[in-house]
């Protein structure tokens, strides 16, 4: 797909500036904008930036957008904004996300109704689609045109809500289109700092390692050497964080893989350490938890020639070992795919997953670790802390410092 997307208005202190609240318009639309190219990027759509940073007037920024948006062919422009009620007190009437279009017949619509969803299920009021013949951008350009306004900048509790990452995240869902549980696991992923990433997959890692028997320390490194912290356009198009391919061993183990894959090209390299590029099929998931469990049946029971492919991976608990094994078994053509993973090991300190026992009660995940102590006030913020990434509630059950 190819996108043009751009920040409304200009940078602080400069002419036009947009509106100005609890937040700032234009600095803003700019965070969420950088953070849609990046997403889409990563899922190998090309975008086209056609923000205007150097408007001497309102007028002049619009016309410069107009002439960067049609020097592109484009399936879709996208202009990013953030709305401002006409009083400051709210009412509960100028709160929440609307998209704008120039009218009911334009082909941005169905575009338009997914993102304003996408958008009013992160908790903002769903103002809707709405007709806007009048405004410039949506006029002039020649691509189908939509006009996002992201939420209040002077209402309190949209500001408490608003956060770039997730706005991003939820925007490029509306535009790429995925199904609701694809949508929201893909959005998590791309909202997820490397040290969130880590912790969410570390605690689903070592629920998979009570049932699988393979190490969480091993699971949780492939998932973030492979996937790039979980932001490779294979994890964020096709929630493979593993370079899972469609056709492995000859697909001789049990798999809940429901045969949905995705194309795209990939390194290998070679005995003499040169590298090529081929085309492949990737596996594609509904969800993080259907990669997990695929990606560890595989490793358990994919079969080569009369044996197992991975044998003794399963209840392996040095993980250089475990690591040797999947090279072995030519998981991966690195020749320096051991020394990599077992970098990841140990930056992340991943082995202190392999002793969390974990029970799943009520949708919640109970972790009990022997080796840390907490004040009250530590174990709430930890608590915080997981729920932000996804993981309802965390509740550590260990000795409470006074």
């Amino acid at each position: 797909m190819k996108i043009n997307i751009h920040a409304g208005h200009n940078p602080d202190g400069m002419a036009a500036c947009g509106a100005v609240g609890l937040i700032r318009e234009s600095t803003e639309a700019r965070s969420v904008k950088d953070k849609v190219v990046e997403q889409l990027t990563a899922m190998g759509h090309t975008v086209q930036d056609c923000t205007c940073n150097n408007g001497t007037s309102q007028q002049d920024v619009l016309k410069r957008i107009v002439a960067a948006c049609n020097s592109h062919d484009v399936d879709l422009d996208v202009s990013i904004h953030f709305n401002a009620a006409a009083s400051p007190v709210p009412d509960g009437q100028t709160t929440g996300t609307e998209v704008l279009v120039y009218g009911k017949t334009s082909k941005a619509v169905p575009w338009a109704q997914k993102i304003v969803d996408s958008i009013a299920a992160l908790g903002y009021r769903n103002r809707g689609i709405k007709e806007r013949p009048g405004l410039y951008v949506l006029k002039h350009t020649k691509a189908p045109a939509l006009l996002i306004e992201c939420c209040f900048v002077d209402d309190p509790d949209d500001v408490a809500l608003y956060n770039a990452d997730r706005m991003a995240a939820a925007i490029v869902a509306g535009i790429t289109g995925q199904a609701a549980e694809t949508t929201a696991d893909a959005a998590r992923l791309a909202a997820m700092s490397q040290t969130e990433f880590v912790e969410y997959i570390g605690q689903l890692a070592a629920a998979d390692m009570q049932t699988s028997g393979i190490l969480a320390s091993v699971t949780a490194a492939q998932s973030i050497l492979e996937s790039g912290y979980g932001k490779s356009e294979l994890a964020l198009q096709a929630l493979n964080l593993g370079g899972m391919k469609a056709e492995l061993s000859g697909n001789t183990w049990a798999s809940a893989w429901d045969g949905r894959t995705y194309i795209k090209d990939t390194a290998e390299q070679r005995a003499d350490g040169s590298y090529y590029t081929v085309t492949a099929a990737f596996r594609a998931y509904p969800s993080i938890s259907a990669y997990l469990a695929d990606h560890s049946a595989y490793l358990a029971g994919a079969m080569s020639g009369g044996g197992l492919r991975y044998a003794g991976v399963v209840g392996c608990r040095d993980y250089r070992r475990a690591f040797e094994i999947i090279k072995a078994g030519d998981y991966a053509s690195s020749l320096d795919y051991v020394d990599k993973l077992c970098a990841v090991v140990e930056r992340w300190n991943l082995t202190r997953f392999d002793s969390v026992q974990e029970s799943h009660q009520n949708d919640c995940i109970y972790v009990n670790s022997v080796a840390d102590t907490w004040t009250q006030e530590e174990a709430v913020k930890e608590q915080k802390k997981f729920a932000a990434i996804g993981i309802n509630t965390v509740v550590h059950k260990v000795e409470i410092k006074s």
